[in-house]
């Protein structure tokens, strides 16, 4: 079966986990700012950018930032015996994971997970059935040992769909487009289609919103370090920084 989550179980299944994070009140920022809307924009395009790269600052930051791929394992990048472990729970089409992701998430890579300090787990939290399609696809991505290049293209995705300088997020993480991101982080296309029109990938974003949930988790990102979740994130790299260095003595 091709990716379109035709499955009505599946899709009824996740569309209900959904939900119930909604009923949590979880929310973009865990406040009332929603993330970006899904409706199709005027846009219709498939591509998650324009062909000299993306237009928006978000995106640009994105696509700049280097990512210490030989320390990759599945949603995880970093020593296996790294003393910190920092597990994200995000949404990929919320802002807030956005801005994190372009300003934050790479100085983290840079000081700390690429140097043996820090683990960093991406855990799925998708608030809305069109996010959580996106996560069932990046965790197919993972399958291929290419989850960092696929998140890296789905955020790019989300920064151009805000900036209106490329397809809504109804399209941007349509199952047209989630392909064609396959395509673009250099996946296997016929691995990528059995993955997602099965049971494991959906499993795995299933587990990880039960989880979210069981923590009461209120917003994306939220954030768990060696077991204990923030009750507050840090918004600046040096608040970051002030957190996870007395962690590290």
């Amino acid at each position: 079966m091709p990716f379109s989550m035709r499955n009505t179980a599946r899709r009824a299944g996740l569309g209900a986990l959904v939900l119930l994070a909604a009923g949590f009140l979880a929310a973009c920022g865990g406040d009332d700012d929603q993330s970006a809307p899904t409706a199709t924009s005027a846009a219709t395009s498939t591509t998650t950018a324009s062909a000299d790269g993306p237009r928006s600052e978000h995106g640009q930051l994105i696509a700049r930032a280097t990512i210490p791929l030989d320390l990759a394992d599945g949603t995880a990048i970093g020593r296996a015996d790294a003393p910190v472990v920092v597990e994200a729970f995000e949404d990929f089409g919320c802002s807030h994971c956005l801005h994190f992701t372009a300003t934050i998430e790479p100085n983290l890579f840079e000081d700390y997970v690429a140097r043996g300090k820090v683990r960093f787990v991406y855990r799925y939290f998708p608030l809305q059935q069109v996010t959580g399609l996106a996560a069932i696809a990046a965790q197919c991505a993972a399958e291929q040992d290419k989850f960092w290049e696929y998140h890296k293209l789905l955020f790019i995705a989300q920064a151009e769909a805000n900036n209106k300088s490329g397809p809504g997020l109804g399209v941007a993480f349509g199952p047209e487009n989630l392909r064609t991101i396959a395509a673009d982080a250099g996946l296997d296309s016929a691995a990528f289609e059995t993955c997602a029109a099965g049971d494991a990938a959906f499993n795995v974003v299933q587990a990880d919103l039960r989880e979210a949930n069981s923590l009461g988790l209120r917003g994306t990102p939220s954030f768990r370090i060696n077991g204990e979740v923030l009750g507050a994130n840090p918004e600046t790299f040096d608040d970051w920084k002030k957190l996870l260095d007395p962690l590290l003595k």
